[in-house]
């Protein structure tokens, strides 16, 4: 990936189309995420902390444009944020955020604040702290800020866009979510170069040390780079990064690479449901940004070793995709339903949780699944008090319950033989 460059007397460099897919996906994200959290019309504060790990210099050229970086964006859908959210209110809505910017490199902190000093930001603004130096130095200082600011609901979102793979320090990770549950880690992870560069030697294994590899898992790398597969990476480093840092749910697609070859993976971590369905939605918005090899089902990330690679198939959020991931969901989440609920109803809730980082498809998707085997009379839907819910049903409430009927349909018809 690029190492972009900026100094307060230059231009900011070009924009990459792979940076250019980031800042897209954050922008999105962040609007929706103020607009999720702030339906009720009667709350009077809401307090976020956005931290940007690896800030850069804040802005970046795109044609004959100056268009903004991660920083500029954050306090950008503040603002709007604080402006949409307040629009028809009687009792102004006071959207309370910190930021938080950090880069190892002097001359992209100069620049950023020559970008903040051009839009108006006071110096003095005691809202936004930027500072020179490793994030691992600055991160408990963070931490320690945030928890006072925000000691009952912790909400903050992490960007951490380094460069390379080296620099991934999982354990950083891992610190941020057990301090501050509620928070998410957007995490770039240029996966290519890790493939690309991956040997036995002794120089390698130290520059991976940070994702704390175990040497069966670093010889399963080496083989993988052996055989070019980008698929049986991510099915390696995912579950690991998943243990490694705590986080309950994550989205791990890559962003598609336009005129190169490169990959960056784009992993979303947190430890909430709703989080990970908002972040797949953008997913789907952005057709064309982000794609993984494999199906879009429950076997999202499966892999059969005597398969050629080339017959995977490749997810990319299009049209097609979501209809062959809905037909895949009908079959299979039949058949897990069914073991599911031997000995209970289970709510539609726990259906959620459980197959959330199973499959690329949405809390809607799964719920359309379910009512669609609803109606062809494969399963029904309670009430939470047991009462059979009508089969017009056209809405899931995550209080009902599935279960499935005690007369199975005839085998030549029911998807479960």
């Amino acid at each position: 990936m690029a190492d972009f460059k900026w100094h307060p007397s230059e231009p900011p460099p070009k924009i990459e189309d792979h940076t250019k897919a980031k800042l897209d996906v954050l922008r999105r994200y962040l609007a929706v995420y103020f607009d999720r959290l702030n339906v009720n019309p009667h709350r009077e504060e809401f307090k976020l902390d956005l931290v940007d790990g690896f800030c850069g210099g804040g802005s970046f050229i795109a044609g004959d444009k100056t268009v903004s970086g991660s920083p500029l964006i954050m306090l950008e859908e503040a603002e709007a944020a604080t402006d949409r959210l307040n629009q028809g209110r009687t009792k102004r809505l006071r959207v309370d955020c910190r930021f938080y910017f950090v880069d190892k490199e002097q001359a992209s902190i100069d620049h950023l604040n020559k970008c903040l000093a051009d839009r108006g930001y006071d110096p003095a603004d005691e809202r936004i702290v930027v500072q020179c130096g490793l994030f691992e130095h600055a991160i408990e200082n963070i931490l320690g800020a945030i928890r006072r600011r925000q000691p009952r609901a912790g909400r903050a979102i992490f960007l951490l866009d380094q460069t390379g793979f080296s620099q991934v320090d999982l354990q950083l990770v891992a610190r941020i979510l057990s301090s501050l549950p509620r928070a998410e880690v957007i995490l770039t992870f240029a996966v290519d170069a890790l493939v690309n560069h991956l040997s036995e030697t002794r120089r390698m294994i130290k520059a991976v040390a940070r994702l704390e590899l175990s040497d069966d898992q670093i010889e399963q790398l080496i083989q993988h780079r052996a055989q070019g597969e980008r698929a049986l990476v991510q099915r390696t480093l995912r579950p690991h990064i998943l243990d490694t840092t705590g986080a309950t749910y994550d989205t791990p697609f890559f962003i598609r690479p336009e005129r190169s070859r490169r990959s960056l993976w784009f992993l979303h971590l947190s430890r909430h449901p709703t989080a990970r369905d908002v972040m797949i939605r953008q997913h789907w918005e952005l057709q064309n940004t982000f794609e993984h090899d494999g199906s879009g089902g429950l076997d999202m990330m499966g892999w059969d070793p005597l398969r050629e690679s080339t017959n995977l198939p490749l997810f990319g959020f299009e049209e097609n995709d979501e209809q062959r991931l809905l037909e895949e969901l009908a079959d299979s989440l039949a058949h897990e339903l069914f073991a599911l609920t031997a000995d209970a109803p289970i709510a539609v809730e726990t259906v959620h949780h459980l197959f959330a980082n199973r499959t690329a498809a949405r809390f809607e998707d799964l719920d359309a699944v379910i009512l669609r085997l609803m109606k062809e009379g494969e399963l029904q839907v309670l009430s939470p008090e047991g009462r059979p819910r009508s089969r017009s049903l056209e809405q899931l409430r995550s209080t009902d319950r599935i279960a499935f009927r005690d007369t199975l349909l005839l085998p030549v018809i029911s998807r479960i033989r």
